[in-house]
């Protein structure tokens, strides 16, 4: 892939939180090659092996307990950004299409930004969003991962008002009724504010802004769907 079109990717990214590459050169003959995966992510970051032992991800349909994490199953994924269960989540988030769903599982994204422009015209919104600025979230990791992931890590804020977010509904640790009420503020804004939502395409690389922009997808069931994903530190 030409350095300018990655230059020109790395500025969108700063700029919107997120990019897309379209027919990057990393299926040959229609088959992924890690090196090449490797090779696009590095434009964006230091990928990490932390959650999974691994630098490459597949995320495929895998299981069908409900109660999986999204990267295993199928079904819609409500937004939420990566590694919200680390005091240092991962800088970016790569994903890189292979297969899309023949029936959906298209990516939607969502800025932080637009998320706290929605709570603002929301009447319980101003009270929701002092509580998500507080240090008191913490969050599960799921059990696909082990070691590492699942260290104690000190509660976090969801939106501590710097232009960053930290979100994912369903592996939220215990909450008093004040924060769970915000919660439930934050998930009715999280439907009403204006997402982009992308039209997965073969050779298509998705990157996300992991501390500025949440990413979910919409239902699908078609088992052959099947993205990469590769986490990256920006300090390359």
């Amino acid at each position: 892939m030409r350095e300018t079109e990655i230059l020109r990717a790395r500025d969108e990214l700063a700029a919107c939180g997120w990019t897309v590459l379209e027919d990057a050169p990393f299926l040959p003959h229609g088959r992924p090659d890690p090196e090449g995966v490797l090779r696009i992510a590095t434009g964006f970051g230091r990928p990490s092996s932390r959650d999974g032992g691994r630098e490459i991800w597949t995320v495929t349909p895998r299981t069908t307990r409900p109660g999986a994490t999204f990267s295993i199953r199928a079904g819609g994924a409500g937004f939420h950004t990566d590694a919200q269960y680390h005091s240092r989540p991962e800088d970016v988030v790569c994903l890189f299409v292979v297969r899309p769903a023949a029936d959906g599982g298209d990516t939607m994204l969502l800025t932080a930004r637009d998320v706290v422009a929605t709570l603002g015209r929301d009447p319980a919104g101003e009270v929701a969003l002092e509580r998500l600025a507080q240090p008191v979230w913490t969050w599960t990791p799921p059990d696909v991962f082990t070691g590492k992931a699942a260290a104690a890590v000190p509660p976090m804020p969801v939106l501590p008002g710097d232009g960053t977010v930290r979100w994912r509904r369903d592996n939220l640790g215990p909450l008093r009724p004040p924060h769970a009420h915000a919660a439930t503020v934050l998930e009715s804004g999280l439907r009403r504010a204006p997402a982009t939502r992308l039209r997965q395409h073969p050779g298509d690389v998705i990157v996300i802004d992991n501390h500025r922009t949440l990413h979910g997808r919409t239902p699908f069931a078609d088992p052959e769907r099947r993205l990469l994903r590769v986490r990256l530190w920006a300090d390359r």
